[in-house]
């Protein structure tokens, strides 16, 4: 998990970098738990091939987060501590998605206001981290069955890195 930074607070953008920071944290704790509720409908379907696999995660390409968190529970028993702490991420990517600035916009015209909505945004960027995290664990032990591995993402990974760095050249 990359560290968060340390805000100096005096240029009014760190308000949208912190923001893109959360909201980016909250998309990778989405599709975390999205790679749950893939898994345990693949272990569902005898056979499973890559192209079943693929339409999996396609027919969740316009499902909202609390859906997918519904799906992957129904599919998972999931820590009672780790639900209820996923539920608050939850609404704290809603929060991030439909209020934050309309919560703020006074507070964005002073130096103390944009000083509060970044600690407000790191504390949500932690909450969202630590979520994810744990998350990354349980899916990861979900996919083992299939023979995907932490290590064989870090090589896909590092593949996926060296043909784009090839390409660019």
């Amino acid at each position: 998990m990359p560290e968060i930074p340390k805000p100096n607070y005096d240029d009014p953008k760190e308000v949208y970098a912190f923001f893109g920071l959360a909201y980016y944290q909250a998309a990778v704790l989405e599709h975390g738990v999205l790679n749950l509720a893939v898994a345990m409908l693949a272990k569902r379907v005898p056979g499973i091939t890559a192209g079943d696999v693929e339409g999996l995660y396609q027919s969740f390409d316009k499902s909202p987060f609390g859906q997918v968190i519904s799906v992957a529970k129904a599919k998972f028993d999931i820590p009672s501590g780790l639900e209820s702490d996923l539920a608050l991420a939850l609404e704290k990517r809603n929060y991030l998605a439909h209020r934050f600035f309309v919560v703020h916009d006074i507070d964005f015209m002073t130096p103390t206001g944009r000083r509060a909505m970044i600690d407000e945004l790191i504390e949500i960027l932690e909450h969202l981290q630590s979520v994810d995290t744990r998350m990354d664990d349980i899916w990861m032990s979900a996919w083992e069955s299939f023979g995907i591995t932490k290590e064989w993402i870090e090589q896909k990974k590092r593949e996926f890195v060296s043909e784009r760095n090839n390409c660019g050249q």
